[in-house]
Protein backbone atom coordinates (compact mmCIF):
# COMPACT_ATOMS: atom_id res chain seq x y z
CA UNK A 1 0.00 0.00 0.00
CA UNK A 2 1.56 3.33 -1.04
CA UNK A 3 2.45 5.87 1.63
CA UNK A 4 0.18 8.84 1.90
CA UNK A 5 1.76 12.24 1.46
CA UNK A 6 1.10 14.90 4.10
CA UNK A 7 -1.23 16.68 1.65
CA UNK A 8 -3.23 13.50 1.08
CA UNK A 9 -3.46 12.86 4.81
CA UNK A 10 -4.72 16.33 5.66
CA UNK A 11 -7.15 16.26 2.72
CA UNK A 12 -8.65 12.98 3.95
CA UNK A 13 -8.80 14.43 7.46
CA UNK A 14 -10.75 17.39 6.08
CA UNK A 15 -13.24 15.05 4.39
CA UNK A 16 -13.74 13.11 7.63
CA UNK A 17 -14.29 16.29 9.61
CA UNK A 18 -16.85 17.57 7.10
CA UNK A 19 -18.69 14.23 7.34
CA UNK A 20 -18.63 14.43 11.15
CA UNK A 21 -19.95 17.99 11.05
CA UNK A 22 -22.87 17.01 8.80
CA UNK A 23 -23.72 14.21 11.21
CA UNK A 24 -23.71 16.52 14.25
CA UNK A 25 -25.93 19.04 12.47
CA UNK A 26 -28.43 16.39 11.41
CA UNK A 27 -28.65 14.93 14.93
CA UNK A 28 -29.05 18.37 16.52
CA UNK A 29 -31.89 19.15 14.10
CA UNK A 30 -33.58 15.85 14.88
CA UNK A 31 -33.34 16.34 18.66
CA UNK A 32 -35.43 19.50 18.40
CA UNK A 33 -38.58 17.58 17.50
CA UNK A 34 -38.46 15.50 20.69
CA UNK A 35 -39.94 18.30 22.81
CA UNK A 36 -42.70 18.86 20.25
CA UNK A 37 -43.67 15.18 20.29
CA UNK A 38 -43.49 15.01 24.10
CA UNK A 39 -45.68 18.11 24.43
CA UNK A 40 -48.26 16.66 22.04
CA UNK A 41 -48.59 13.64 24.35
CA UNK A 42 -49.11 15.76 27.49
CA UNK A 43 -52.71 16.68 26.79
CA UNK A 44 -54.78 17.15 29.92
CA UNK A 45 -57.97 15.05 30.20
CA UNK A 46 -60.96 16.73 28.61
CA UNK A 47 -58.90 19.23 26.59
CA UNK A 48 -59.42 19.22 22.85
CA UNK A 49 -56.45 18.89 20.51
CA UNK A 50 -57.16 22.29 18.96
CA UNK A 51 -57.19 23.95 22.40
CA UNK A 52 -54.00 22.16 23.42
CA UNK A 53 -52.15 23.20 20.28
CA UNK A 54 -53.34 26.80 20.61
CA UNK A 55 -52.27 26.98 24.24
CA UNK A 56 -48.85 25.45 23.54
CA UNK A 57 -48.08 27.35 20.33
CA UNK A 58 -44.73 28.37 21.78
CA UNK A 59 -43.40 24.82 21.51
CA UNK A 60 -43.90 24.76 17.76
CA UNK A 61 -42.56 28.30 17.37
CA UNK A 62 -39.43 27.43 19.35
CA UNK A 63 -38.90 24.31 17.25
CA UNK A 64 -39.07 26.39 14.08
CA UNK A 65 -36.62 28.97 15.45
CA UNK A 66 -34.23 26.25 16.64
CA UNK A 67 -34.36 24.34 13.35
CA UNK A 68 -33.75 27.47 11.29
CA UNK A 69 -30.89 28.47 13.59
CA UNK A 70 -29.12 25.14 13.12
CA UNK A 71 -29.87 25.13 9.40
CA UNK A 72 -28.34 28.56 8.78
CA UNK A 73 -25.33 27.49 10.85
CA UNK A 74 -24.97 24.50 8.52
CA UNK A 75 -25.19 26.83 5.51
CA UNK A 76 -22.44 29.03 6.95
CA UNK A 77 -20.18 26.15 7.88
CA UNK A 78 -20.38 24.82 4.34
CA UNK A 79 -19.66 28.31 3.02
CA UNK A 80 -16.35 28.12 4.90
CA UNK A 81 -15.45 24.42 4.75
CA UNK A 82 -16.25 24.00 1.05
CA UNK A 83 -13.30 26.31 0.38
CA UNK A 84 -10.99 24.39 2.73
CA UNK A 85 -9.08 21.55 1.10
CA UNK A 86 -7.07 20.39 4.12
CA UNK A 87 -7.02 20.83 7.89
CA UNK A 88 -4.72 20.36 10.85
CA UNK A 89 -5.50 19.48 14.45
CA UNK A 90 -5.83 23.13 15.50
CA UNK A 91 -8.47 23.77 12.86
CA UNK A 92 -10.27 20.56 13.80
CA UNK A 93 -10.42 21.65 17.45
CA UNK A 94 -11.76 25.05 16.38
CA UNK A 95 -14.42 23.34 14.30
CA UNK A 96 -15.10 20.89 17.13
CA UNK A 97 -15.87 23.76 19.50
CA UNK A 98 -18.30 25.10 16.93
CA UNK A 99 -20.01 21.70 16.68
CA UNK A 100 -20.33 21.62 20.49
CA UNK A 101 -22.16 24.95 20.36
CA UNK A 102 -24.44 23.77 17.55
CA UNK A 103 -25.23 20.57 19.46
CA UNK A 104 -26.22 22.75 22.44
CA UNK A 105 -28.87 24.69 20.48
CA UNK A 106 -31.69 22.30 21.58
CA UNK A 107 -31.16 23.46 25.20
CA UNK A 108 -31.96 27.19 24.74
CA UNK A 109 -34.67 26.11 22.30
CA UNK A 110 -36.30 24.01 25.04
CA UNK A 111 -36.01 26.96 27.45
CA UNK A 112 -37.74 29.18 24.91
CA UNK A 113 -40.51 26.62 24.50
CA UNK A 114 -41.17 26.60 28.26
CA UNK A 115 -40.69 30.34 28.88
CA UNK A 116 -41.64 32.06 25.63
CA UNK A 117 -44.01 34.25 27.60
CA UNK A 118 -44.00 35.12 31.29
CA UNK A 119 -41.56 36.39 33.89
CA UNK A 120 -38.64 34.26 32.66
CA UNK A 121 -39.02 35.01 28.94
CA UNK A 122 -36.25 37.63 28.97
CA UNK A 123 -33.85 35.15 30.58
CA UNK A 124 -34.77 32.48 28.02
CA UNK A 125 -34.16 34.87 25.12
CA UNK A 126 -30.90 36.00 26.73
CA UNK A 127 -29.69 32.39 26.86
CA UNK A 128 -30.59 31.95 23.21
CA UNK A 129 -28.83 35.19 22.31
CA UNK A 130 -25.66 34.19 24.15
CA UNK A 131 -25.65 30.87 22.31
CA UNK A 132 -25.93 32.66 18.98
CA UNK A 133 -23.17 35.09 19.98
CA UNK A 134 -20.84 32.18 20.78
CA UNK A 135 -21.72 30.49 17.48
CA UNK A 136 -20.98 33.69 15.54
CA UNK A 137 -17.64 33.92 17.37
CA UNK A 138 -16.85 30.32 16.42
CA UNK A 139 -17.52 31.07 12.75
CA UNK A 140 -15.15 34.03 12.93
CA UNK A 141 -12.48 31.85 14.55
CA UNK A 142 -12.97 29.03 12.00
CA UNK A 143 -12.79 31.28 8.94
CA UNK A 144 -9.86 33.30 10.31
CA UNK A 145 -7.93 30.13 11.15
CA UNK A 146 -8.52 28.60 7.70
CA UNK A 147 -7.24 31.74 5.96
CA UNK A 148 -4.29 32.29 8.30
CA UNK A 149 -3.09 28.68 8.04
CA UNK A 150 -3.23 28.68 4.25
CA UNK A 151 -5.66 25.77 3.92
CA UNK A 152 -7.57 27.36 1.04
CA UNK A 153 -6.04 26.60 -2.36
CA UNK A 154 -7.91 28.83 -4.80
CA UNK A 155 -7.43 32.59 -4.46
CA UNK A 156 -11.10 33.22 -5.28
CA UNK A 157 -12.14 30.87 -2.46
CA UNK A 158 -9.66 32.46 -0.07
CA UNK A 159 -11.02 35.94 -0.76
CA UNK A 160 -14.59 34.68 -0.34
CA UNK A 161 -13.73 33.35 3.13
CA UNK A 162 -11.92 36.59 3.97
CA UNK A 163 -15.13 38.48 3.16
CA UNK A 164 -17.13 36.03 5.26
CA UNK A 165 -14.71 36.58 8.13
CA UNK A 166 -15.52 40.29 8.06
CA UNK A 167 -19.23 39.48 8.15
CA UNK A 168 -18.76 37.23 11.19
CA UNK A 169 -16.79 39.95 12.96
CA UNK A 170 -19.65 42.37 12.33
CA UNK A 171 -22.08 39.68 13.54
CA UNK A 172 -20.26 39.40 16.87
CA UNK A 173 -20.66 43.11 17.53
CA UNK A 174 -24.26 43.09 16.32
CA UNK A 175 -25.14 40.21 18.63
CA UNK A 176 -23.70 42.11 21.58
CA UNK A 177 -25.95 45.04 20.65
CA UNK A 178 -28.92 42.65 20.45
CA UNK A 179 -28.25 41.41 23.97
CA UNK A 180 -27.97 44.98 25.25
CA UNK A 181 -31.21 45.92 23.47
CA UNK A 182 -32.90 42.93 25.09
CA UNK A 183 -32.23 44.47 28.51
CA UNK A 184 -34.29 47.47 27.41
CA UNK A 185 -37.06 45.79 25.45
CA UNK A 186 -37.70 42.47 23.74
CA UNK A 187 -39.48 44.36 20.96
CA UNK A 188 -36.30 46.32 20.31
CA UNK A 189 -34.11 43.20 20.20
CA UNK A 190 -36.41 41.05 18.04
CA UNK A 191 -36.06 43.05 14.78
CA UNK A 192 -32.30 43.27 15.36
CA UNK A 193 -32.08 39.49 15.69
CA UNK A 194 -34.22 39.15 12.57
CA UNK A 195 -31.65 41.20 10.64
CA UNK A 196 -28.91 39.00 12.07
CA UNK A 197 -30.74 35.87 10.97
CA UNK A 198 -31.06 37.19 7.41
CA UNK A 199 -27.33 37.87 7.33
CA UNK A 200 -26.55 34.30 8.36
CA UNK A 201 -29.18 32.89 6.00
CA UNK A 202 -27.45 34.49 3.01
CA UNK A 203 -23.78 34.77 4.05
CA UNK A 204 -22.27 34.92 0.56
CA UNK A 205 -24.58 37.68 -0.63
CA UNK A 206 -23.99 39.79 2.47
CA UNK A 207 -20.22 39.18 2.30
CA UNK A 208 -20.16 40.51 -1.26
CA UNK A 209 -22.20 43.53 -0.18
CA UNK A 210 -19.76 44.30 2.65
CA UNK A 211 -16.83 43.86 0.23
CA UNK A 212 -18.33 46.36 -2.21
CA UNK A 213 -18.94 48.87 0.56
CA UNK A 214 -15.42 48.48 1.96
CA UNK A 215 -13.96 48.79 -1.53
CA UNK A 216 -16.00 51.88 -2.27
CA UNK A 217 -14.90 53.51 0.99
CA UNK A 218 -11.22 53.13 0.19
CA UNK A 219 -9.52 56.05 -1.59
Amino acid sequence: MPDLTEHDTTAKRADRFKALADGVFSIAMTLLIIDVVADAKRMAPGVTLASHLLHHWGVGASYLVGFLTIFVCWVNQHAVLDAVERVDRALIWTGGLQLALVAAVPLPTALLADHLVGADSQTAFFMYGVTFLLIASSFWALSASAVRRGFIRLESDRMAVVHLNRVYLIAIGWNVLCLLALQVSFFMALPMWTVMFMVFAFPGEFARYVHRKVGAARP
